[in-house]
């Protein structure tokens, strides 16, 4: 038990001390808005990307591409819009529906997803990482745009112009040419890189808002319960079913578990009058993730599936 326990703490612990540190930061005046803004615009743009091209362009496609992780997931988180779609009727008002269904099927998987996953299985499983999440992300943007404005024209303009599905597109092409980068871009591509998560969860701790929490309490813990609980279970539980196992199983659960995404947020803001409610399924979800995934880690790992 005392094994299963570190291996999970070893995974989550690391993502919640620099939660815990963006917080401080904010509070104690070291970072603001401002820098939070600017800070999250550097990463999305440029040393995330970096961080995707750089991880799959220098592995072979036949180490990237895992089709039966990639049809399981893009084939559940269709599943999930719809499930939680059905629940919304029952517990939510007409109005904040799309915010619900939102924040409970999309995660934070570029940064929170992909961080567990480096954590738990090495710089060796970046790169699958990488192009599931650039998969779900091809779902995952123009779904938010229907559930949030069902009536709106679906623009095809932010995807195509989306940062990172472009860094996934180059690094795949790169490495199916087999080109030869030369060493001095690698290098300097690998230091923007190595910024990536620790800005970003800095940031994302410094974000994280409970305002309104007392007024949409009941939206917000039913999404969080959603996002943290009823994905990753009926995922993972689907998942051993159908004969994952392994690292598979175990990237499939970090994958799912991951709170929800960041840009849910501001998509919510953009597009409806409840985007407050958006930010506390955010701020809930990943307050809560932690100590969540490593009881799901601990449970997996025990039970010899992971």
């Amino acid at each position: 038990m005392l094994d299963q326990f570190l291996f999970a703490l070893n995974v989550t612990a690391p993502i919640l001390v620099l939660l815990l540190l963006g917080i401080s930061f904010r509070r104690t005046g070291f970072i603001d808005a401002h820098f939070i803004h600017i800070a999250n615009s550097f990463v999305f743009n440029i040393t995330l990307p970096c961080m995707l091209f750089f991880s799959l362009a220098g592995t072979p496609l036949s180490q990237s591409t895992n089709l039966p992780l990639f049809i399981f997931g893009t084939l559940f988180t269709l599943t999930s819009i719809a499930f939680f779609g059905l629940l919304s009727l029952k517990l939510i008002a007409e109005g904040k529906r799309g915010i619900f269904i939102q924040g409970a099927f999309r995660g934070n998987l570029g940064i929170i997803g992909i961080a567990l996953t480096l954590n738990a299985y090495g710089s060796a499983s970046l790169a699958v990482a990488s192009l599931y999440m650039a998969l779900i992300s091809i779902i995952d943007n123009p779904a938010s745009v229907l559930l949030l404005k069902p009536k709106g024209q679906l623009s095809l303009k932010p995807i195509i112009s989306n940062p990172i599905l472009i860094a996934v597109t180059l690094g795949l092409i790169s490495s199916a040419l087999q080109l030869n980068i030369p060493h001095f871009i690698k290098q300097t591509g690998q230091y923007l890189a190595q910024m990536t998560l620790p800005l970003a969860l800095i940031c994302i701790g410094g974000s994280l808002y409970w305002q309104n929490f007392r007024q949409h309490h009941h939206d917000v813990i039913w999404a969080s319960f959603g996002k943290l609980i009823l994905m990753p279970l009926l995922g993972t539980s689907l998942a051993i079913t159908l004969g994952f196992r392994g690292q598979d199983l175990g990237m499939l659960y970090l994958m799912l578990s991951a709170p929800t995404a960041v840009s849910s947020y501001i998509m919510a803001q953009k597009m409806t009058a409840h985007g407050s409610i958006a930010a506390e399924i955010i701020a809930l979800s990943t307050a809560g993730s932690t100590l969540i995934i490593t009881l799901g880690l601990m449970l997996l790992k025990t039970m010899a599936y992971i």
